[in-house]
């Protein structure tokens, strides 16, 4: 008995340990400064990479920026990109104690995996891409202040 659970456990351990070989890592980054003076361009670069060794690529790469607290959004929207991209918008900063926003989210597609967001998680397009709470998107608030 200790022999076959000793075996059990070996054989789970050597399959657990070749699965990260098999997976393919999605990311979605968005690099912007903590804060900003207010009347300056705030530099902002969103990118998105797939290590997937299938024809997958970042089919879509959407992301949106408001400096009015989010009742408005202006459309950063890039598509067919390859498997790496970055994108770089300058955003005018508002009035001291402001906020400027800043969200983006990917769609990974053409793979074996099929459309999925960079979680892995499949991307039901009539039903949750028009919202921005799923596919999990990534944000940034950049505080405007006097210093």
């Amino acid at each position: 008995m200790k022999t076959s659970r000793l075996l059990q456990a070996l054989l789970l351990s050597s399959l657990l340990a070749a699965v990260p070989a098999w997976a393919v890592t999605r990311t979605l980054t968005i690099q912007a400064p903590a804060t900003a003076k207010p009347g300056t361009n705030i530099h902002v670069e969103i990118a998105a990479a797939t290590d997937a060794v299938d024809a997958e690529q970042i089919g879509f790469l959407h992301a949106e920026y408001s400096v009015d607290g989010g009742r408005t959004w202006v459309p950063v929207y890039a598509e067919k990109l390859g498997r790496k991209a970055t994108r770089s918008v300058d955003i005018p900063a508002g009035l001291e104690g402001s906020k400027a926003l800043v969200r983006a989210r990917a769609a990974f597609r053409g793979g074996k995996a099929g459309d999925v967001d960079f979680s892995g998680a499949p991307i039901l397009w009539g039903d949750t891409w028009g919202k921005w709470v799923t596919p999990p998107a990534r944000t940034a608030t950049i505080n405007v202040t006097g210093r």
